[in-house]
């Protein structure tokens, strides 16, 4: 549950919006890499506009900071929008194997972060420092995780300040566990207030 939001617990946010499960090896051979999540029904980013793609892999580089583990490794050190557009690019034409269609179905494929579902349902991060200030008791397994972030310079409650900077950085998650998705929704999001009806 809200482990996955945990930054040890991090990679248990699923493989990707299709859900792999395991590779069968043997069903892929002699398939390219591209072929494979085609047929899985992964959209490649590299299919997007070319206006819409600079932004699509600025968006996986951001997920892949925060998600990224030992197997899903492209290379060792920072990894850029630019490494990741290259990587997908010189590796969708491979023939397939276990290790490549778990990084590729993660980091080459269009999917929803946290930052597209807010976007979706109309609703926003809490930029209030004072109104996280009173969210931060309520954190509890994650108190001691964003206790460790550094605030941004400025007035507010310190706690607030780094409630706000954590909800900003783990908004990059990539969407595939609904249940991650509300946990950090309840901590991090602006509350609605509901509009009053016009009386007639």
């Amino acid at each position: 549950m809200s482990s996955a939001l945990l930054k040890g617990g991090i990679a248990s946010v699923g493989v990707g919006s299709a859900g792999l499960g395991g590779w069968a090896i043997s069903s892929h051979l002699n398939n390219t890499v591209a072929s494979v999540l085609s047929s899985k029904g992964y959209k490649l980013t590299s299919s997007l506009k070319e206006s819409e793609q600079d932004a699509a892999w600025k968006k996986v580089t951001r997920t892949y900071q925060l998600e990224v583990r030992g197997d899903l490794k492209i290379k060792e050190g920072v990894v850029t929008d630019v490494d990741l557009k290259n990587w997908c690019s010189q590796n969708m034409k491979v023939q397939s194997n276990d290790a490549l269609l778990r990084k590729a179905s993660k980091w080459c494929v269009i999917y929803s972060s946290f930052e597209d579902k807010l976007k979706e349902e109309g609703v926003e991060l809490e930029a209030d420092t004072n109104s996280l200030k009173n969210r931060y008791s309520d954190l509890r397994e994650l108190t001691n995780e964003v206790s460790k972030i550094t605030p941004d310079s400025g007035t507010g409650d310190e706690n607030g300040r780094k409630l706000k900077k954590w909800c900003e950085k783990m908004v990059h998650l990539s969407y595939s566990d609904d249940s991650v998705y509300q946990t950090f929704k309840k901590h991090c999001v602006k509350a609605t207030t509901p509009v009053a009806g016009a009386s007639g």
